[in-house]
């Protein structure tokens, strides 16, 4: 006979969450599968329905007052290890369905909602008030059997916010004076972590959405990427057109390197001071920028290939440096041990970047990034070189082209090439795993009858 008695019912619904946790799925069907991922889904939202009748039902009787722990947050703290947070939801939601939202819980105890929308149905009840609670629940209960649990949130702001304007008001201010954001940098990796009011997270989203846009079917990027190619390319559009962004140092913001003398060709070394004759450096066997460079902010050390490439679009001050030995103390046996000392022996004027008539003539020509396949405007472009600066490339409009973040990166990774058109310069041809392609000007964006395209000869 089965018994009705909660706790040995609780004891055998281990027993079956033990043998459905040891059991096979290798050899279930389609349907199978889908029918225990959706029966499982349903049963979590029962359980926390059951879970929160228990918690209620303790809380009532009061049991963790005979305790130590006194409240029934501190005691589901401490003995079911649950996080001060996580515990305190738990109380207030299970209050809430006990005291004023009876259909909420049955919603939830027939898996018809989730414990999400539950928790934003409860928020009224702490907005507004029990009363207001008791008459929008029918309301906020079809949404949240119609909706995801963010559409039944934005619900509740919105009755916060028409019962008592002044108290989201004031919610409002108090969750902008939590605003901060961190950036640390772990290994390889800088991670930005932060948090923002409704308005400030609005203003973000209004000026990272548009440029989340993928680039045709083979641009793989994924959501994550892209909006994080859209903030670098907020942040670098900033950085190229405000003029009164903060200087540090007396220079405005892009990049600093410090570079060892030796890594720099003969005119990059001469360009920041050096002597003549100073040996260069190779990148793979390549006259060019050598060995690593290290960024002042983050102590980081990066290939001075990538740095080679940061210099396309930014303005890059190499701090012309010899590693020197110095000993550790005044004096010494010539064997003390000695330590390396960077000495900075110049600083090297600006890279040779596009200047803003350069860059006006580059929107007019190319009207955004060239690639094929692109969509972003030159707004959101940066001056590539064709031919490399440090390959002896001239800063001229006929060597220059605009280039969006991410094509910019993937034509320095090899992905694909730009070769000039040898009968008009000025245009570009480029080229990748699918075959030759004409690049896009500003007339292929706004497209009038222009002749057809002539192919460049193959050179070698």
């Amino acid at each position: 006979m089965r018994s009705n008695n909660p706790v040995e019912l609780s004891r055998t619904l281990h027993g079956v969450l033990d043998a459905l946790l040891t059991s096979d799925l290798s050899g279930l069907s389609a349907n199978e599968r889908t029918e225990l991922v959706t029966s499982l889904v349903g049963f979590e939202q029962r359980l926390h329905a059951a879970t929160s009748d228990a918690v209620a039902a303790f809380d009532s009787a009061d049991v963790a007052s005979t305790s130590r722990h006194r409240t029934t947050k501190r005691w589901l703290e401490h003995r079911t290890r649950l996080s001060p947070g996580s515990a305190a939801r738990l109380v207030r939601t299970s209050r809430a369905l006990r005291d004023h939202l009876p259909a909420t819980r049955d919603a939830l105890a027939k898996g018809r909602i989730t414990a999400e929308h539950v928790s934003a149905i409860t928020r009224v009840v702490r907005t507004v008030g029990a009363e207001h609670a008791t008459t929008a629940e029918p309301i906020l209960l079809d949404l949240a059997r119609r909706f995801d649990p963010a559409a039944v949130a934005r619900a509740t702001s919105a009755i916060f916010a028409e019962v008592d304007p002044a108290g989201a008001e004031e919610a409002l201010r108090a969750a902008y004076e939590k605003r901060g954001l961190t950036l640390s940098v772990v290994g390889e990796h800088g991670y930005l972590d932060g948090v923002f009011d409704l308005e400030s997270t609005e203003m973000i989203r209004t000026a990272l959405q548009p440029l989340m846009s993928k680039n045709g079917p083979a641009d793989r990027r994924s959501v994550p990427q892209l909006r994080a190619d859209a903030l670098l390319d907020v942040v670098g559009k900033h950085l190229d057109s405000a003029a009164d962004v903060p200087t540090v140092g007396g220079h405005r913001p892009h990049l600093n390197v410090v570079i060892d003398s030796a890594q720099l060709p003969p005119a990059d070394l001469e360009a920041a001071g050096a002597e003549p004759g100073t040996e260069r450096g190779t990148v793979d066997g390549t006259q060019g920028w050598a060995g690593t460079v290290t960024l002042p902010w983050t102590g980081a050390a990066v290939p001075a290939s990538v740095a080679r490439r940061w210099a396309c679009h930014a303005t890059i001050t190499p701090l012309v440096s010899r590693l020197l030995a110095r000993r550790r103390g005044v004096s010494g046996p010539p064997h003390v041990a000695v330590d390396p000392a960077w000495l900075p022996i110049a600083v090297g004027r600006a890279q040779r970047t596009a200047t803003a008539a350069q860059l006006k003539a580059l929107t007019a020509r190319d009207g955004g990034c060239i690639h094929p396949s692109c969509s972003r405007t030159a707004a959101y472009c940066d001056a590539h070189h064709v031919v490399h600066w440090a390959d002896g490339g001239p800063t001229d409009a006929s060597n220059l082209v605009l280039l969006c973040r991410h094509h910019h990166r993937t034509l320095h990774h090899g992905q694909w090439a730009i070769h000039p058109d040898p009968g008009t310069p000025g245009l570009f041809w480029t080229t990748d795993r699918d075959g030759l392609h004409q690049a896009q000007t500003s007339t292929d964006r706004s497209p009038p009858p222009r002749p057809p395209a002539r192919h460049p000869a193959r050179a070698a």
